[in-house]
């Protein structure tokens, strides 16, 4: 006769591959939702509104590029600076598991929507 093997409850616990986060178990096994171990403070949580508006928790270089990246809109020439700003946003988040993909997402896209926009603009001005 086997004795039952004693399994924790079902939870959110430490997760073992970061420290920053925390993992589902479902009180079988691990699953794949995962958290930030510590939300504090208001914005920490999406369904927070302020968590939509201030760039609370998020990457310092994904809020620089989201910025550049609407500067980007109107003043083309920024546009390959919203994509370098994107990129290194982009893997700082990954580095740091972080929040900002979006922010960072945006500067890229509108930074390679913009460069050759404002090449166009360039060569029909030297053209003159």
């Amino acid at each position: 006769m086997t004795t039952p093997v004693p399994t924790a409850a079902p939870g959110w616990y430490p997760d073992p591959s970061s420290h920053k986060m925390l993992r589902w178990y479902d009180g079988r096994q691990w699953t794949g939702q995962r958290m930030p171990s510590t939300p504090a403070g208001p914005g920490a949580t999406p369904t927070d509104p302020v968590h939509w508006l201030l760039p609370l928790g998020r990457s310092g270089l994904a809020v620089a590029a989201g910025y550049v990246g609407l500067v980007a809109l109107v003043a083309w020439v920024v546009g390959p600076f919203a994509v370098l700003l994107g990129v290194l946003a982009l893997r700082d988040i990954a580095r740091r598991e972080t929040h900002g993909r979006g922010r960072a997402w945006f500067a890229v896209v509108v930074g390679c929507l913009a460069t050759p926009a404002a090449a166009v603009v360039a060569v029909h001005l030297l053209a003159g």
